[in-house]
């Protein structure tokens, strides 16, 4: 039916197109960093006539900063999906989870709010130290795999998604594509303020409620200042129900036996969110300069998980310990634009850091060391002084550590000169140590003779009772040097052609192991509970890799209002080297595009634009988890795939009517076969083609996570009621089915994540300067599943692995106001 439904939409707007625009900043706002200060008079791009590029008679220019500087949307030879203001603010957009969901090309994975992975157009494998897509935050990147930073979306200026490898502007971090995120700057010369209240509820869960606010502030002619703040309370909606397993500790002898109960954990609507932060953004004019310091503080604790399982009930689970993260991280950053003689300079600094604490229920990462029989009896059979098991169950503490330290600098020709030309320089330092604690509570004290009558494989002499312990330093260095530029041709036809060399510096020194690994390795046990790298079997300095990625497109203007394009991009993501001692280093894996688009305005009521594309990946980085390794695994370059699609967006404007959406068809698989890896060396082996056993997954096999078709559409009424306006607002999410894993074999245990279609709904009103609004998402309750994920290695937890949903349906009342 999906399918149906998808071919459908495609072939009666050439694909599901796209619902959200991003509009220029009003006349009497301060200059973006990426435009120039007010005595460098730049070009300055046509006002839109409203929050999205939308007036009352017809559709308005979108103006993006997309490649360094402020252009209309139409005039950006790359496919780019750009949500505004008034978009986000339609829909409810207040995480990553509502945005993406809004757009084609992005899928992700993960276990909730700020432990998300984000992949375009089906560049989705797992595996490697960074990310396949890069996140902006402003200039400053804020990328981390795994585990992207929630940032709270309330006064922003719009979200840009860049289809595609960027690897000219945006370097190692945008493999696939650039999420960005623009915040609203500082105005000179104009007060301005607002708030919003919320109250909500999950369909089935608790309420919430959320209180937003805003302050634009002049300071004089040449300062302003501007600061925003939240806090944001949702009720949880899975529910931790009663539940217990018995293990055999090895043997069927009843004496031998150990029962974990969860009832003191028994909680209905578990998962509750709390967040608060700010941000504060100035505009500092002096004469040809512009400054724009910005800092942004945000605080999450999430309690409980956000992946139910179906074998318990619908959002429902059995966690026999406490699961909560608790994320806190700041960005700093500054951009300085001015002149040099002629020429604009622009400098971009930035400055991230974050602290994580995680602890996650592992009870079955437990179980199935239960179930894998005799030989791990030793695992489980610890004895306090008194001759008692103790509860064999583990739990995850993990305290993570991240800071990122950003420098790039652009210089660019006078616009006088008839064509555009920037050369740039970029540095990157990022650091992440972990320091995580796989326990089992009260193993520091058991009874050493008892509990190792038949020999100990792991002594559990460890500080806090880690039974397996993490405690590492990752760096990576990231510099760079580029250019770009763009060229008229003719007085229609422009050509852009754009290279960046570049050179990776990683390394990784610390800790990973059992307590026998450490012993070996002639430490002192008990590790100091308080100190870091005291004992060491992983010092891998320096990886060190050189590169460069290039860009050339060429633009024909047909008409003012109607462009065609053919775009040849490249990216690439570093290697690195593997937390796992005896894994070997892995190279960088790189991205080839060929893009061919169209972007076009009919009589200022239509907008419709399109790409078709072929992406060729190679030397694939994937995670790998050896069996045998306690669930520790690392990365390995897994072959080469290829990618080919249409993604296309649209807005119709028919008087009080708009109808808009967006749509994508990725067709993402292996075009060589995927060798198993082999257990001497822990490599993929080299040729499997004679030995199909040893083929992981076949030359065909599709890439996991992203669905061949995905689109919204939604439909929007604007009116007056007498001296009120009112609205309503109905969208439709549809997506089709994905895999969950690129291995076959681990696929079939793990299953698929079917395809759905769900609605969203809205309606309100307004006056002078206020809001009311009224919203249900995913009005039917529908189950759609994102993603699945297991406690350890899918062959052993395969059968107790977990399901990512969409949000359940979620209904509130809002309130805004702006003066």
């Amino acid at each position: 039916m999906l399918s149906i439904l998808g071919a459908s939409t495609v072939l009666s707007s050439m694909a599901v197109p796209m619902a959200a625009f991003a509009a220029d900043a009003a006349p009497d706002a301060a200059p973006s960093p990426e435009q120039a200060p007010p005595a460098a008079t730049a070009a300055t791009p046509a006002e839109p006539q409203s929050g999205d590029g939308q007036s009352a008679g017809g559709l308005g220019e979108i103006v993006v900063t997309a490649t360094h500087r402020a252009e209309s949307l139409q005039k950006v030879p790359i496919s780019i999906q750009a949500l505004g203001a008034e978009t986000l603010a339609q829909h409810q957009v207040t995480s990553f989870a509502d945005y993406a969901g809004l757009l084609p090309s992005v899928s992700f994975s993960g276990l909730g709010p700020g432990q998300s992975e984000v992949y375009f157009r089906g560049i989705a494998v797992d595996g490697g130290s960074l990310s396949t897509s890069g996140t902006y935050l402003d200039d400053v990147p804020i990328s981390a795999p795994a585990r992207m930073p929630e940032v709270h979306i309330y006064d922003i200026e719009r979200v840009e998604a860049l289809s595609g490898p960027q690897g000219t502007l945006y370097g190692a971090g945008s493999l696939a594509g650039t999420l960005r995120i623009i915040t609203n700057k500082a105005k000179i010369g104009k007060f301005e303020a607002g708030y919003d209240v919320q109250v909500d509820a999950y369909g089935k869960g608790q309420p919430g409620a959320m209180v937003e606010g805003f302050v634009n502030i002049p300071v004089n002619d040449n300062i302003a200042i501007r600061m925003m703040g939240f806090y944001d309370h949702e009720g949880g909606y899975i529910d931790n129900t009663h539940g217990t397993y018995t293990y055999q500790l090895g043997d069927n002898d009843p004496n031998t036996t150990y029962t974990v109960d969860n009832a003191a954990l028994v909680q209905k609507d578990y998962n509750p969110v709390d967040s608060y932060g700010g941000r504060i953004n100035m505009t500092i004019e002096a004469g040809d300069w512009a400054f724009y310091p910005s800092i942004t503080f945000q605080h999450l604790d999430a309690k409980g998980y956000f992946n139910y399982d179906p074998r318990v009930g619908d959002l429902k689970v059995h966690d026999y310990s406490p699961t909560e993260n608790i994320d806190r991280w700041l960005q700093a950053s500054l951009t300085i634009k001015g002149k040099i003689g002629d020429f604009d300079l622009v400098s971009s600094s930035g400055y991230f850091k974050r602290k994580i604490d995680n602890t996650s229920d592992y009870t079955y990462y437990s179980v199935h060391y239960d179930q894998l029989g005799p030989g791990y009896e030793n695992y489980l059979k610890f004895k306090d002084h008194n001759g008692n098991f103790i509860n064999p169950t583990q739990s995850y503490i993990g305290r993570i550590w991240q800071s990122k330290v950003t420098q790039e600098l652009r210089l660019s020709v006078p616009k006088s000169w008839g064509f555009d030309f920037t050369v740039g320089a970029f540095f990157q330092y990022q650091k992440q140590s972990n320091d995580d604690d796989y326990q089992i509570p009260g193993l520091s004290k058991i009874d050493l003779a008892t509990s190792c009558d038949n020999g100990c494989e792991w002594n559990p002499a460890i500080k806090r009772d880690g039974f397996y312990n993490v405690d590492l330093d990752q760096k990576f260095r990231d510099y760079a040097i580029f250019a770009e530029g763009t060229v008229p041709i003719t007085s229609t036809l422009k050509a852009t052609a754009g290279v960046r060399g570049f050179k990776a510096n990683n390394s990784v020194y610390g800790f990973s192991g059992v307590a026998s690994l450490a012993l070996g390795l002639g430490c002192t046990l008990p590790f100091p509970a308080d100190q870091r790298l005291t004992c060491i079997n992983n010092d891998k300095p320096h990886y060190k890799e050189t590169g460069e990625t290039h860009k050339f497109s060429l633009a024909w203007q047909v008409t003012p209002d109607k462009m065609v394009y053919a775009t040849y991009s490249t990216g690439f993501r570093p290697g690195g080297v593997n937390s796992l001692a005896e894994m070997q280093a892995y190279e960088a894996d790189r991205l080839t595009n060929y893009e061919i688009g169209f972007k076009t305005n009919w009589n200022n009521i239509l907008r419709w634009n399109a790409a078709i594309y072929y992406e060729k990946w190679t030397g694939i980085q994937y995670t790998i988890i050896p069996l045998g390794y306690f669930g520790n695994g690392g990365t390995v370059n897994a072959g080469a795939a290829r990618v080919y699609g249409i993604e296309t967006d649209f807005s119709l404007k028919l008087g009080k009517f708009t109808i808009s959406g967006s749509g994508a068809y990725n067709n993402a698989a292996l075009t060589q076969d995927f060798c198993a890896l082999d257990p001497a060396t822990l490599v993929p082996l080299s040729n499997c083609s004679d030995n199909p056993d040893a083929v992981a997954a076949a030359k065909g096999t599709r890439l996991p996570r992203q669905p061949r078709f995905k689109g919204q559409l939604t439909a929007r009424y604007d009116g007056d009621w007498g001296s009120v306006k009112d609205f309503a607002q109905l969208t439709m999410h549809a997506q089709t089915m994905s895999t969950s894993n690129l291995d076959t074999y681990k696929n079939s245990l793990l299953g698929n994540t079917p395809g759905f279609v769900s609605f969203d709904m809205s309606a309100g009103i307004s006056r002078d300067n206020w809001t009311l609004t009224a919203f249900i998402e995913n009005m039917f309750d529908r189950r759609g599943q994102l993603s699945k994920n297991t406690f350890c290695a899918i062959e052993y937890c395969s059968g107790s692995s977990r399901t990512m949903p969409i949000k359940p349906q979620y209904f509130g009342l809002k309130y805004s106001v702006r003066y």
